[in-house]
């Protein structure tokens, strides 16, 4: 009895091992995660995305399949339920599924084949025309063996048959024509193709993240992670309509990603911090002086806390060191955007003490292309002054400036900014807004309204030997004349030469009534000119040295 009762107690307790070894048997399950959002830094991208899935009870190794194959993977971060364990996160790189063609690639191969099936299509035709000539070359020899036909009926058969004939050269040559370009266009299209099947043939990334859970449960996976394949420039439209007027300026992003999956319907942010930067400030440590071989070296400690040695001026880490067409962007919000909207409307700014985000509200679409696409940030009205200036020893023209103040609130970076001027395109210009100054300062390019001219004066100029030295004297004319409709505030700027050697002597005889600044050697005029205006004028220098030396001075366009 009391064997039976072992027998019964041992196998329960087997079966309950067994059901408790299967409840918590390591477990596989594969899911596809979704892009909700993305975060574009100037070098660099974050991505978060979500799996929704259900779990059983036990452990489980849920691995993320189809993500980029360049995964940071000291960035990746997971998150779920609170009744779930996330015991390991591991990033792997599976070369046995690789990554799958975009619908753009798919468009593609389907371009190649149609352009087959017209390629076969003009094969026909062109086989048609060869059995058309065919019979008329048939048909010539035996019209020439018939002698019984008068001369106007053979005249008027050999115009026909030259008719038929030149119609069908004429075919051909179409038909050829047609053939190349279709040919020229498959190989591009086989190169694009090819070019993205290399990158199909890339391993795809994978995160393996292995959780523990007491009972069955749905859950909501959140992904985020880096990515270096990413990035944006910021870029910029100035539009002016006349001299006095507000300006306008359209901010926007050069945003692009190559990072192998399309980004579609996504939540974007612009950020102006650079992760790839990293976050590690220089450490202080002692700058030693010694010779090296009868030299002098500086030794230190690089920004990599590496051991350098200055030799000779020139930097050497002891141990070597390691290498290591604009597209509009799609913006939807699950209708129709109307036609005077923008971006800029649904664009929100987020500051704080590191970076600045702009928070772009609609739903974007950016394709992994590499390619540059155009994102809008947001049209601001710019308080303005303007101005014109001049340096005519380096170029004759004026020059329209406008001054920005109060530019410090619009968060602009250092960036390329077309110009547009009473409606049309004047140039492209550079925005410097790396700097301390209170107003921003854009040149609007040329006005040619304005008319300058820069003579040497020959009455003037004189050359003369004083004992052994050589003298000359120079005097300028400036010329200038406003032609524009308006009162405008010019200045003008000539420079003289600053002496870099003891031996030559500079002196400006007359400054025509300009500011001098000495230590730039700085004329400035600055004048009001009204319409029709005009104003002359003139500076003299005088330049001594050893006549000895004459031939070997050097001072470019005196």
């Amino acid at each position: 009895m009391l064997h039976k009762i072992f027998l019964a107690v041992s196998l329960l307790l087997f079966t309950v091992t067994l059901n408790l070894a299967k409840c918590f048997a390591q477990k596989k399950q594969e899911l596809k995660s979704d892009i909700q959002s993305a975060t574009v830094y100037l070098n660099g991208a974050e991505i978060d995305r979500t799996a929704r899935t259900s779990l059983a009870a036990g452990n489980t190794d849920v691995v993320f399949t189809g993500l980029p194959s360049n995964i940071n993977s000291q960035t990746i971060n997971v998150v779920s339920d609170s009744k779930l364990l996330i015991m390991s996160v591991q990033y792997k790189l599976n070369y046995l599924q690789p990554n799958e063609l975009n619908a753009e690639t798919k468009k593609w191969t389907d371009s190649i084949e149609q352009i087959d099936q017209q390629l076969v299509t003009i094969s026909k035709h062109k086989e048609l025309i060869l059995m058309q000539q065919a019979m008329l070359d048939d048909n010539k020899k035996t019209t020439g063996a018939n002698t019984g036909l008068n001369f106007e009926a053979v005249k008027q058969y050999y115009d026909y048959m030259s008719e038929k004939e030149w119609g069908l050269k004429v075919q051909w040559m179409d038909y050829e024509n047609q053939e190349k370009k279709l040919a020229e266009s498959r190989t591009r299209i086989t190169q694009q193709v090819s070019e993205f099947m290399n990158k199909k043939n890339q391993p795809s990334g994978e995160i393996w993240v292995q959780v523990q859970t007491s009972s069955a449960l749905n859950t909501t996976f959140e992904l985020n992670y880096m990515v270096p394949s990413a990035g944006w420039t910021p870029e910029y439209d100035v539009r002016c309509d006349k001299v006095g007027d507000p300006a306008k300026l359209n901010y926007k992003a050069s945003l692009w990603q190559n990072t192998g999956e399309d980004w579609k319907d996504i939540h974007l942010t612009l950020s102006t911090g650079n992760p790839s930067a990293g976050a590690c400030g220089p450490v202080f440590s002692t700058w030693f002086m010694d010779y090296y071989n009868g030299g002098y070296n500086n030794y230190g400690k690089d920004q990599d806390g590496e051991n350098y040695k200055y030799d000779s001026a020139e930097k050497q880490k002891m141990p070597a060191a390691q290498d290591y067409a604009l597209k509009e962007v799609i913006i939807t919000n699950g209708k129709t955007k109307k036609e005077n909207e923008t971006t800029s409307q649904y664009t929100q700014v987020n500051q704080s003490a590191l970076a600045t985000e702009f928070d772009i509200k609609l739903a974007a679409n950016i394709p992994s292309d590499a390619v540059a696409h155009q994102v809008n940030i947001g049209d601001f009205d710019l308080t303005v002054t303007y101005d014109y200036y001049s340096i005519p020893r380096l170029d004759e023209d004026v020059f329209l400036n406008m001054h920005i103040t109060d530019w410090e609130k619009l968060n602009l970076l250092d960036g390329n900014a077309n110009i547009f001027f009473q409606g049309g395109y004047v140039g492209q210009s550079y925005i410097y807004a790396n700097q301390a100054k209170d107003t921003l300062d854009i040149s609007l390019g040329r006005d040619k309204k304005i008319v300058l001219k820069r003579e040497k004066l020959k009455d003037f100029t004189k050359e003369k030997f004083i004992g052994d030295k050589y003298r000359q004297s120079v005097t300028y004319e400036v010329t200038v004349k406003n032609n524009e409709s308006t009162d405008v505030n010019l200045e003008v700027m000539e420079q003289v030469p600053i002496s870099a050697n003891n031996n030559i002597k500079i002196t400006l005889d007359d400054a025509g009534g300009a500011v001098y600044t000495q230590e730039t050697g700085k004329l400035s005029w600055k004048m009001k000119l009204a319409p029709g205006e005009e104003k002359k004028m003139r500076f003299s220098i005088t330049v001594e040295f050893p006549a000895s030396i004459k031939n070997t001075v050097y001072c470019p366009r005196f």
